[in-house]
């Protein structure tokens, strides 16, 4: 069964639990917030096998919060069996937003989007945009190779660190070609780093923050993936997962979730569940104007928010720092952009 939207729903993921007592934990964590309450609670369980009394005292605990469990899903023949037994629905949230393809008719493109989008948000007037359009791919191909042909510098290495990055951005390089010496300085500092981290020897890997290769490749396969723009919020209980990158143009409530195949960027404040790298590239990155996730995901790594920090809500501000979530050591860190 394929649902998008559950009306007055809230979406928890406790596929990361191994056994009831993390469940439980996790569980009532999480609707003891203010926005979890009185809602239709689906629960992501993964593939811890649940007894029908292990499951009764998960039931028992969302009942005792105000809200009721709208459908489970698992990967667990036992606990379907015991949901079964209980009368609990096991279903899918999964919304797979279209993949468009570079050399397809803009026109169609946009309307399964459309029709996709519309299944997950309910019919509205606004426009849809994809940054995977024939004309724009190709100035940015051409862009692409100017600089390349201009300098002698990795350009996927300078797009892996957010200071260059943030140089190149503020830069005239677009405009032509040109870097200045300051920068290429830069460039080759940091690439003399990344060459002697992985030049290291007799270190435990962990200790290791990336590798060099994997990087690259990484990089160039997450931007030859289309992205999905949206103009709209995700309210609680929406779900939407694409094959690609994501951005999206307002905030991502409590209890609702963003899944994605690259990066995942929030131009708002980042308040549900977002899993960026979901088949497993480790290099992927979340960013955000404001990080308030109750869950974050990268590859198969993940982290939850503190429960000394555990705010629904942000104050409304003018001066948000957008902020970048990334794997270091085998840990997702939290940084400010210009950092």
């Amino acid at each position: 069964m394929d649902k998008g939207y559950i009306e007055n729903g809230f979406i928890v993921d406790v596929s990361n639990a191994n056994k009831t007592s993390e469940i439980i934990y996790e569980l009532s964590r999480i609707l003891d917030l203010p926005d979890a309450q009185s809602k239709k609670v689906c629960i992501k369980l993964g593939a811890v096998d649940l007894s029908s009394t292990e499951l009764t005292s998960i039931k028992a605990l969302v009942e005792s919060m105000n809200s009721e469990i709208e459908f489970v899903s698992t990967s667990s023949n036992i606990t379907a069996k015991s949901a079964e037994e209980l009368g609990v629905e096991v279903s899918v949230l999964e919304n797979k937003v279209p993949t468009p393809e570079f050399n397809a008719d803009q026109e169609k493109v946009n309307k399964e989007l459309e029709k996709a989008l519309d299944k997950i948000f309910g019919d509205e007037n606004v426009e849809i945009k994809t940054f995977a359009q024939e004309k724009d791919l190709k100035e940015l191909k051409q862009a692409a190779a100017e600089i390349e042909t201009t300098q002698n510098t990795d350009v996927d290495t300078i797009s892996s660190n957010a200071q260059i990055q943030e140089t190149y951005e503020t830069s005239s390089i677009v405009e032509d070609a040109k870097v200045s010496s300051d920068e290429l300085s830069l460039i080759e500092d940091f690439n003399a780093v990344l060459d002697s981290a992985n030049e290291n020897e007799g270190l435990d890997i962990q200790d290791i923050d990336y590798n060099l290769d994997d990087l690259r490749k990484s990089l160039r396969e997450t931007e030859k993936l289309p992205t999905l723009y949206i103009q709209r919020t995700l309210r609680s209980g929406q779900s939407i997962t694409s094959e690609g990158n994501i951005v999206i143009i307002g905030d991502v409530n409590p209890g609702s979730e963003v899944i994605a195949k690259g990066d995942i960027t929030v131009w708002g404040v980042l308040g549900g569940i977002a899993h960026a790298g979901s088949q497993g590239n480790q290099y992927a990155r979340i960013r955000a104007l404001k990080m308030n996730a109750i869950q974050l995901r990268i590859g198969d790594t993940f982290a939850r928010r503190p429960d000394s920090i555990n705010i629904p809500y942000i104050q409304k501000t003018d001066t948000f720092v957008p902020e970048e979530a990334s794997i270091r050591k085998k840990q997702i860190i939290i940084n400010k952009m210009h950092e």
